[in-house]
């Protein structure tokens, strides 16, 4: 259920549908966890992950663009991390 993050209205959904119910969650939804108790099997972000990372690199354009400078940059993952994400 796209949007649909009151735990209330989740729960009470979850009690009428024979089917198991699919939360699309992101900032300010409940947690997994909660979400869970009230009785939901999966929990999905959909496109939330890409998008902060394109807001990461739009931001990161605008500052070396504006300023020249790299604090955007600061916390990403170095090439050693990156690599050993796709070798597992």
């Amino acid at each position: 259920m796209p949007g649909l993050v009151d735990l209330e209205a989740v729960s009470s959904l979850v009690k009428a549908s024979p089917l198991p119910i699919n939360v699309m969650a992101g900032p300010g939804a409940p947690s997994i966890a909660e979400l869970a108790a009230a009785g939901v099997r999966r929990v999905s972000v959909g496109t939330a992950i890409s998008q902060a990372a394109y807001s990461v690199a739009r931001r990161a354009a605008a500052e070396l663009l504006s300023s020249g400078t790299y604090t955007e940059l600061e916390g990403a993952l170095d090439f050693g991390n990156l690599n050993s994400i796709f070798t597992r």
